[in-house]
């Protein structure tokens, strides 16, 4: 929905999600939760951030149910439960999440640049939807988030394994991808690896 035909100024956007969130809309409540989430033209506040996609998900949103599993496992804005996440997960599975997710987050990636959305914030769709479509076990999602491992503009923007953008960690080996926790690390380490030898090889050498 945003960059897509709804107004580029996302504090516009949050005020008018806010009205259409209040009427029950699942796909704006998802929406107005993912910039609560992140802080993105209103305040973060992860408490409602998760209220809006538990209301989302009710309605059998898949994107809601995906980003409420990750909210669940890594306990922001309410507390971790390894169990309720994964019934989350499994609920976005079954409606066919994965599949959805790849195809928004291939296209968010491939309008990064265009005028029509704000760069940055269109990145952060991207790779969030591919990182919540692979958590959801899409292969073409873990396919596209390794090519895309190699670009420093995206690995340092924002977490590989979930799209956060917020309490970010550069990994300890290249100092370049920025991580949220060390589960997401674990996890991209495959799809990271190749860029991250390369990376330290590169900083060697410039020290020379």
């Amino acid at each position: 929905m945003l960059g897509f035909g709804v107004a580029h100024d996302l504090a516009d956007a949050a005020r008018y999600f806010r009205l259409a969130a209040d009427q029950g809309d699942a796909d704006v409540q998802c929406w107005l939760g993912f910039l609560c989430e992140h802080g993105k033209g209103t305040k973060r506040d992860l408490g409602e951030a998760v209220r809006l996609y538990r209301a989302a998900a009710a309605q059998r949103d898949v994107r809601a149910l995906a980003r409420l599993g990750v909210c669940l496992e890594k306990g922001r804005g309410v507390a971790q439960s390894e169990a309720e996440a994964a019934a989350s997960y499994a609920a976005a599975s079954e409606l066919g999440g994965a599949d959805a997710l790849f195809v928004s987050g291939v296209q968010h990636f491939k309008r990064i640049g265009e005028r029509s959305a704000p760069e940055s914030f269109t990145l952060q769709l991207a790779v969030s939807d591919l990182a919540l479509a692979a958590r959801l076990g899409h292969a073409g999602a873990v396919e596209k988030l390794a090519s895309i491992s190699s670009r420093r503009e995206v690995v340092s923007a924002c977490c590989l394994g979930c799209g956060a953008t917020r309490e970010l960690r550069l990994c300890s080996r290249c100092r370049v991808a920025a991580f949220c926790d060390g589960d997401c690390v674990r996890r991209m380490w495959p799809a990271h690896k190749p860029c991250c030898k390369q990376w330290q090889a590169d900083a060697a050498a410039t020290e020379e």
